[in-house]
């Protein structure tokens, strides 16, 4: 007769949780009366809803976290390979101005040809120059009049 109380005082919104769980555990047992059977699928639903959307979880996830681990290994090939062209750049090939006697270091970059030195030097001086008349605005030889 107990499960008939906890029933009536679970219709009324009179239970607790611990009560309520028992009442589950009742209807998933296989030793339910015929007089109560009506009640096994509303006890049971929310199990196998529950079951249902583990299951869903799992599967997305699965995807998910296979997409995820693809991605981090394209971008880890990508950070080995720009690793190996440094590692390429800087060790196995070294830069030959740094051996030489004399170079010069431009935009991070070790130039010992001279003339290609000059050739950088002179255009990068002439993209921070001021123009003339800039300077000289009232001499008058640089307008077109």
């Amino acid at each position: 007769m107990e499960i008939d109380d906890l029933l009536n005082r679970y219709f009324e919104g009179e239970t607790t949780v611990t009560e309520e769980n028992a009442l589950r555990d009742f209807f998933r047992s296989a030793e339910v009366p015929e007089r109560l059977a009506d009640y096994k699928p509303f006890f049971t639903y929310f199990d196998e809803e529950i079951r249902k959307a583990k299951c869903a979880e799992k599967v997305q996830s699965g995807g998910r976290s296979r997409r995820i681990f693809y991605w981090a290994a394209a971008a880890a090939s990508i950070l080995v390979m720009l690793g190996i062209r440094q590692a390429n750049e800087r060790f196995l090939n070294p830069v030959p101005c740094w051996t030489s006697s004399g170079y010069v270091i431009i935009d991070g970059r070790c130039y010992a040809d001279v003339e290609k030195a000059r050739a950088l030097a002179i255009d990068a001086l002439l993209k921070v120059a001021t123009p003339a008349e800039d300077f000289f605005p009232d001499a008058g030889f640089f307008s077109d009049n």
